[in-house]
């Protein structure tokens, strides 16, 4: 599978988990790592195969803290331990409410590889929106179409990792993949 075009990679912060040598069962998290470029980003998950690759939804102009911050992908996550069904038909409510409420035209609807769903909004206008905004989204979801599912904290985190499609979610075998996408 193709790992994900990431749009401004030179803007994001990357994040992996790789196992500790000294307890395989362990796993370190290495963040604040960048990339000039999509080449550099594919070479590395080649060269170092980490169990779990992860990209910011945030923007960032310099140095990977809220000072340098000029914005965030709008992210919803998704997740329930017993049934697939139940994130993913909240997954696709989403998706569909971004494009028909907020009139947002770039959109995608992600498997997490594992136990649930992510929607992604690459818009450029709600990236300057912050928390409590993100939050006023959510409750909408929930208030209006009973969203059951929706990871609140996680979605309203401005700077959220989240999965690299394309990559293996180690913990289940199964690669993060587009399920649908509006552009």
């Amino acid at each position: 599978m193709q790992i994900e075009n990431i749009s401004q990679i030179e803007k994001r912060e990357f994040g992996f988990m790789f196992e500790d040598r000294v307890n395989p069962a362990k796993l370190n998290m290495h963040r604040y790592k960048a990339f000039l470029t999509q080449r550099e980003l594919e070479w590395y998950i080649r060269e170092y195969q980490p169990a779990h690759c992860f990209v910011s939804t945030t923007y960032y102009s310099s140095s990977f803290d809220y000072k340098g911050m000029i914005g965030s992908d709008l992210f919803f996550d998704g997740d329930y331990e017993k049934n697939l069904m139940l994130p993913r038909a909240d997954a696709e409510t989403i998706y569909e409410a971004l494009l028909d409420d907020f009139a947002l035209k770039e959109v995608t609807l992600n498997f997490s590889g594992s136990k649930g769903y992510h929607v992604i909004a690459f818009d450029e206008a709600p990236r300057i929106l912050d928390g409590r905004a993100r939050r006023e989204i959510v409750d909408y979801m929930v208030g209006r179409y009973r969203v059951e599912t929706i990871d609140a904290p996680a979605s309203c985190d401005l700077r959220r990792l989240r999965r690299i499609t394309g990559t293996i979610n180690s913990k289940s075998g199964k690669f993060c993949e587009v399920i649908k996408t509006s552009f």
